[in-house]
């Protein structure tokens, strides 16, 4: 987003000539950003599951979205782990691919690049995020978790025999370090702890491994998937027994799994570093990628990938927060002039809001746009816009532009406006970001009539303000 300077300050008001649609949409709006927080880019194609893909998910509570995930997610096709037909190398060839070169694929732990080999190369193998010594070493043709391409990830195979089998969990600069190549715009560097490499110590179920900035929140959300799918009981299309996969920090359970069969009950940990590398490594298009491709083949998705703050609510209890929308404005701010038309104001959601001017200000064919900020206008008749004075009662019917860096602005449009009672339709795709929840911003539309000479070119919508729910 291409922000103003915040010494580049005008004044437009009911003298001024009509600005431009270029001159108003040089303004930018791309991303509205708190420290270290991207909110959203409005109307960007984020990879998203298909519609209705969870309309069956009760987010009401802990144990309600962890049934009615489970039941989305469960019963899934299985590939087989080596074949002559489709199998796990194929998928996750597909699914690990080089953003910089389709030909390629990006290891999880080195982050080396590799051309595709299939199976039995000398670069890189399937690491079981779960280690399926722990819980499902036997895989006899119905064992689901051994082959699930979401908890399997291509690697260096000198890094997956390092791992072994060790639980992940922080290590410390006494640690030895499993250094990462640079690529895709990660890793790289060596030397300092914890830098972008992976840190590793003992072995077995008393060892540790620390998965690089860079994948440790794939790694997480990989795991936590395996704690919501697997809920024990049978595959409800083949009736193949099923593991109950159960995240913990208890180190005894964890070893408790190691019995050389598959078992009905095993464990995995460190749940609460997992947690934490969630928070610490957000989702990313290479992520988002993977999830799609093994949806295709698979049949059901990674719900953390598409809903990051589900985890929250499945493993913390911390549910349902609701949206807040409240409107305001001064009297000739008209009511109804800003619309919700569909979807709501939370983390995961498209919102859409409609821009109207049903006093006819402007007239139609002009242009709506819809400004965005987290500055409200002190006056409480509208958007303060980061200085942006829409209708405020000191500059009545004017706009001030007055921008700064501290609380930048999104200018979305410009929409065709075709006249009262037909308003124009901005979608605002917000994303799953927990980072998120609770932050306040404030909308107000715009009608700018372009016609040269008017004496009167805008139209000012009604404002609002939105607390962002889950």
């Amino acid at each position: 987003m291409a922000h103003l300077p915040a010494a580049q300050i005008g004044t437009l008001t009911t003298d001024s000539p009509a600005p431009s649609p270029a001159s108003i949409h040089g303004l930018g709006w791309r991303s509205l950003l708190r420290p270290a927080v991207l909110l959203w880019a409005c109307g960007s194609a984020l990879a998203q599951a298909p519609a209705g893909y969870y309309d069956s998910v009760d987010t009401s509570s802990s144990a309600a979205l962890r049934a009615t995930l489970h039941a989305v997610i469960d019963d899934h096709q299985r590939f087989p782990y080596t074949s002559g037909g489709t199998d796990t190398w194929d998928i996750l060839e597909l699914a690990q691919e080089d953003p910089n070169n389709g030909s390629r694929i990006l290891d999880v732990y080195k982050n080396d690049s590799y051309s595709k080999q299939g199976g039995g190369n000398n670069f890189y193998n399937r690491e079981h995020t779960w280690p399926r010594s722990y819980g499902f070493p036997d895989d006899n043709g119905s064992n689901y978790p051994f082959t699930d391409c979401h908890q399997l990830h291509l690697c260096n195979i000198a890094y997956n025999s390092s791992r072994d089998n060790k639980p992940f969990r922080d290590c410390s600069p006494s640690c030895s370090e499993e250094e990462t190549s640079f690529n895709a715009g990660l890793g790289g560097g060596t030397g300092v702890y914890p830098g972008n490499s992976n840190w590793t110590s003992g072995g077995s179920t008393s060892g540790t491994w620390e998965v690089w900035s860079g994948r440790r929140g794939d790694i997480a959300r990989s795991l936590l998937y395996l704690d919501v799918r697997y809920e024990g009981g049978n595959h409800g299309v083949t009736g193949a027994n099923e593991p109950d996969l159960i995240l913990t920090d208890n180190n005894a359970l964890i070893a408790s799994s190691i019995t050389g069969s598959n078992e009905s009950v095993a464990y995995m940990g460190e749940l609460s570093v997992l947690l934490q590398w969630h928070l610490e490594d957000p989702v990313d298009d290479f992520e988002r990628e993977r999830n799609d491709v093994v949806y295709s083949f698979q049949g059901n998705r990674n719900p953390f990938v598409d809903h990051p703050e589900w985890v929250d609510c499945v493993f913390n209890g911390a549910c349902g927060v609701e949206p807040i929308v409240e409107y305001y404005g001064c009297g000739f701010n008209v009511i109804n002039s800003l619309l919700q038309l569909g979807g709501q104001a939370k983390i995961g959601n498209t919102w859409t809001l409609g821009v109207d001017n049903p006093v006819g200000v402007v007239a139609p064919g002009s242009l709506a746009f819809l400004a965005i900020s987290t500055a409200p206008d002190p006056n409480a008749c509208g958007t303060l816009l980061p200085g942006w004075g829409m209708s405020g009662p000191l500059f009545p019917v004017s706009l001030l532009i007055s921008l700064t860096t501290a609380d930048p602005l999104i200018l979305e449009g410009p929409l065709p406006w075709t006249g009262p009672g037909a308003p124009a339709s901005f979608g605002l795709g917000i994303p799953s970001d927990p980072k998120l929840l609770g932050v306040t911003f404030y909308c107000q539309g715009l009608i700018v009539d372009a016609t040269p000479g008017l004496s009167s070119p805008f139209g000012l919508s009604q404002a609002l303000m939105a607390t962002l729910g889950s």
